[in-house]
């Protein structure tokens, strides 16, 4: 639904704690269907975006949302005027897993997908470069960033990509949604696919921004896989390589029309290794590529920590949720369609990677384990970077499942990964499904657990949603905020304080 004004939202429990002022923007897929024409996949959808204005001093939340105006969207909505075809209609674009008009390949010869701005939000803070107020981006790791104003979600520039302050230089790739901010700099780091004929070593794009285009520099692949996520720590970044990619052989099928760029992904787990690829943050050249003696998958990584050994080696660890099956076929084939999944559907467990980088030597995998024994399945890890950044982070919160039987994740965990111990998994009643956590620090931070979670809860049995706010200590509910209709699932959003 898209909000024709912003609205002041119902507070139907507790209060908005006093020093929580700020906005929170999410972004997720929208509209995965248009009639009964239906989208190849969940990740083809197109964005919605959502803008919660909280006014904790006040005890005042105000509401916004809206389908992201991007190329593709408008362009559906002008076809579908001008064939009156509502029930039906052709589709205007192709996505990665979306075949353009009726899916006929003479319709999508050299047609490549357009992004549908649907995985995140970012924030550019007043201050970084560029930035004389805050700026709001809408990401997706198939395009550019979508610059929308924070205060009516109008698109004020459909993709495009980050330039250097002299405008010498553009990123040369796509950008991804799961991009790093050091919070020591506020530099964002991030990675992004690159086209280029199949034929040609596989390669992603690294980049550093702070409003403008910093340093980018390119870095081989094993192959040409599918880089969702990152983890940083204060010299690194990481990524993990599952052999989840598109055979150079297969390039021809796209150019052709004959299929998706999404559907070319083969998982070629029986018969490739996975990988670890760990990059200089100051040259992001890559420092090494270690092979995993077992198989990994995963979308998204959680914190990483390294740590000089007495012999000058860095031993570097990594928590990531990575899948609780490594079926990954079976996972692409329930996100390509989540009315008519036929099996359990496949969540994720926190677990960690420790490696031994040598300078001179063999760098290699020295262990790995679970994080937390009977923490739940989860989802969409989140940690507190902010406080005492030089510091390993002893706290986790996921999106979880309160019972292993279950089928959508419904709940809040914190997990003590110190400790190796869980909460239990909160929920918000019958039939409720919670969305991904965001954390946001207290104004003064005591401890690293010491501020707030906020999430999205699905009320399936009024069709409707509401925020809510938790103590991320103690995950006590502190506000419930009802909204007067649906969200539609909200996959990453992040947090603005002191912007109301």
């Amino acid at each position: 639904i898209d909000v024709d004004q912003p609205y002041e939202a119902k507070i139907v429990f507790g209060r908005i704690p006093t020093d929580l002022c700020g906005r929170l923007a999410c972004n997720g897929a929208g509209r995965i269907r248009v009639g009964d024409t239906q989208f190849g996949h969940w990740f083809d959808g197109d964005g919605y975006v959502s803008m919660l204005s909280l006014n904790g001093k006040e005890n005042k939340a105000v509401f916004n949302g809206k389908f992201i105006r991007t190329r593709r969207f408008k362009k559906q909505q002008k076809l579908m005027e001008e064939t009156q075809d509502l029930t039906h209609p052709p589709l205007a674009f192709s996505g990665a897993w979306t075949k353009k008009g009726r899916g006929k390949w003479y319709e999508n010869v050299l047609v490549f997908p357009i992004s549908p701005a649907n995985t995140a939000t970012m924030w550019l803070t007043a201050g970084s470069k560029g930035c004389e107020a805050p700026r709001l981006y809408a990401l997706c790791e198939g395009g550019h960033p979508v610059e929308l104003d924070p205060k009516t979600l109008d698109v004020i520039q459909d993709e495009r990509p980050f330039a250097s302050s002299d405008g010498s230089s553009t990123v040369n790739s796509f950008f991804s949604a799961h991009f790093k901010r050091c919070p020591v700099t506020g530099d964002i780091y991030n990675h992004g696919f690159l086209i280029r004929p199949g034929l040609l070593q596989p390669e992603m794009n690294l980049m550093r921004i702070n409003g403008n285009l910093l340093h980018q520099a390119r870095c081989d692949l094993p192959f040409d896989c599918l880089t969702h996520d990152s983890a940083i720590t204060r010299n690194h970044m990481i990524f993990f390589l599952p052999p989840y990619y598109i055979p150079p052989d297969k390039v021809f099928s796209l150019i052709s029309g004959s299929s998706t760029l999404g559907n070319m992904l083969e998982w070629h787990g029986q018969d490739e290794k996975a990988y670890v690829q760990i990059v200089s943050r100051d040259d992001l050249k890559m420092t090494c590529r270690i092979q995993l003696p077992e198989m990994t998958s995963l979308y998204h990584t959680c914190d990483a920590y390294e740590e000089l050994d007495e012999d000058g080696s860095i031993i570097l660890r990594v928590r990531i949720a990575e899948h609780d099956s490594m079926d990954r076929e079976r996972l692409e084939a329930q996100f390509s369609d989540q009315y008519r999944v036929k099996d359990k559907r496949i969540n994720a467990m926190l677990m960690e990677y420790c490696f031994r980088l040598e300078e001179y030597g063999v760098s290699r995998l020295v262990d790995k384990g679970i994080v937390a024994e009977g923490a739940a399945l989860c989802e969409f890890p989140v940690v507190n970077s902010a406080f005492q950044p030089e510091q390993r982070r002893q706290y986790i919160w996921t999106n979880a499942l309160s019972d292993p039987t279950g089928e959508w994740l419904d709940g809040i965990q914190k997990v003590d990964a110190k400790e190796g111990t869980a909460s239990n998994v909160v929920t918000f009643g019958r039939g409720t499904f919670a969305g991904p956590p965001t954390f946001v620090p207290s104004s003064n931070p005591n401890a690293e657990d010491d501020g707030y979670v906020l999430t999205t809860v699905y009320v399936s049995e009024e069709h409707r949603s509401d925020f809510v706010v938790l103590d991320a200590s103690s995950l006590e509910i502190l506000s419930r905020i009802e909204l007067c209709h649906h969200l539609p699932f909200q996959f990453h959003g992040e947090y603005l304080a002191d912007y109301v």
